[in-house]
Parts: C-alpha cells; structure tokens; sequence
C-alpha cells in the first residue's frame, strides 16, 4: 500500500472509471483536490512496483474522513488494514466488498445501513418545481446557519464566515425554498463534472414536510446539475421511504445498491 504518486493518476482514473457514477468522488477528487490538503490518496499495488489493484480516497471532514474506494478486493482489504480509519464513513460499499470491509477493519466496523445509489439523466427528469426555489448566496448566510444548526438528524454549527464560504462556491451551489422569513428545505449539488453530477443535503424542516418543498427543491437541483453533466446522481437510506418517492417523482431510477459503512461512530446517509 502506497501514498498515491502523480504516475499512479493513469491506473486510478482507469479503475474509477469503470462505473463513473460510484466513483465519481475518487474521479473528481484526483482531478480537482489532489495537493489540497482536502484529501490523500492510496493504492494497492502486487509489488512496489507492481500494477495498481485498488485505489481510494480519504477525504478529511470535520470530524472523521469519507473513504471511497475501488479495485479488487484483495487491494481493498489491503488498503483499509493499512489506513486503519478510527471515525469513517464508507459511503459506496458494494455488497460484494462486504466482506473485505469488515476483515479488515473488525470490531471497528459500526452500523451498516442499505443504500440506494440513483440516477436521472434529462430523458427521465420531470421538472417537477411548485414552489419559487432560489440560489442561496452569502447574503442568505445567517438564515443557513440557523437551518444547520437546528437540524434534528445532524446539527451542524457553522461561523458566518464559514457560511458565507459555502453559499458563495459556484461549484456547490444551493437551492432552498424559503417560508415565513426562514429556509424551509434545501438541496445541493456536492461535485461537477462533464459525467455526473452529485445532488445531496436533501432536508426539510421538520414541521413544513409534506407540501412538496423537498420536491421543488430537488428538482431544481437537478435542473442544474444536468446543466452541467450528463447524469444527476444521489445516494439514500433504502428505507427512507419518503425520499425515496421524491426522488422517483423527479425522475430517479436506482444505479446500484449499496452498503454505507460507519467505522467508530454511527452516521447514517
């Protein structure tokens, strides 16, 4: 297992892209991130100077990494045994690499949840906008922090600053519906590129769901990321029945089922 080097860039993107869709957070994240800070990079290699196997990426959040990875299996248990993650999230586990997984890392593995990887291309999407949806920009800053951090599934406490950084990146714009002087429901694009985009950060608050907000407002997220690309593209709890009709409704039909993975902590999708 090595720190990934400029001379691996060819074998990484040529396993990621295999299936864009999985892995477009290790596609993006070499193409846009690399050098950053924001992440490191991996691969499996039979032999130091050996042909890559797997390959992954550990993207650094507040209070634990996101790992994605892909490759076989034997790579893949390699990789993780070396990283050894104490707070992760395996977000785009194929049941397949289960068990891998679970070798590897053991009794460190927490709650595994069902996912549904989903797409919609512009054949499928129906435009499905009932509310005015607009594109939160730093001056909508304080009404974000207060939706994040009153948020009954994950608080997130952001400074103004730091609010006023996320609603002015033009690459993660986000769409929110506002009512009554606050932020009602929102949803996001997390990456772009010419392949696929990434919707997510789907939420409503909890006393304005079932109006149609989450719809408009996914809607109008998808509207921009097949703008940009070819496919929109999210992840869900397979048993969040809710989202899973919105979606549908907007014109998600599922990609791959998956596992999501906590390591040390219990995060769900």
């Amino acid at each position: 297992v090595l720190k990934a080097r400029e001379e691996h860039g060819e074998a990484i993107l040529g396993l990621a892209g295999r299936d864009v869709v999985l892995n477009a957070f290790i596609i993006y994240d070499w193409r846009e991130l690399r050098g950053t800070g924001a992440c490191d990079f991996y691969v499996a290699t039979k032999g130091p100077d050996g042909p890559v196997e797997a390959a992954c990426v550990v993207f650094h959040d507040r209070e634990f990494d996101s790992i994605f990875f892909c490759g076989s299996r034997e790579g893949i248990r390699a990789m993780l045994a070396e990283l050894r993650p104490r707070k992760a999230v395996l977000p785009r586990v194929r049941p397949e690499e289960l068990g891998a997984v679970v070798e590897a890392l053991g009794s460190s593995v927490g709650p595994i949840y069902d996912a549904l990887l989903m797409t919609c291309d512009e054949a499928s999407f129906r435009p499905l906008i009932r509310h005015r949806v607009i594109k939160l920009g730093p001056e909508h800053a304080e009404l974000y922090r207060a939706l994040m951090a009153g948020r009954e599934d994950r608080p997130m406490r952001l400074s103004l600053k730091e609010a006023r950084e996320k609603l002015s990146d033009p690459d993660r714009p986000v769409f929110a519906i506002l009512h009554e002087g606050r932020i009602a429901s929102v949803a996001m694009l997390y990456l772009s590129m010419p392949e696929v985009s990434l919707v997510g950060g789907v939420y409503t608050v909890p006393e304005l769901r079932n109006k149609g907000f989450a719809t408009s407002a996914t809607a109008a997220a998808t509207r921009e990321a097949l703008r940009r690309s070819e496919l929109a593209a999210l992840i869900v709890r397979a048993d969040n029945k809710p989202a899973v009709r919105v979606y549908e409704k907007v014109g998600y039909r599922v990609h791959e089922r998956l596992k999501w993975v906590c390591v040390g902590l219990d995060y769900p999708p």
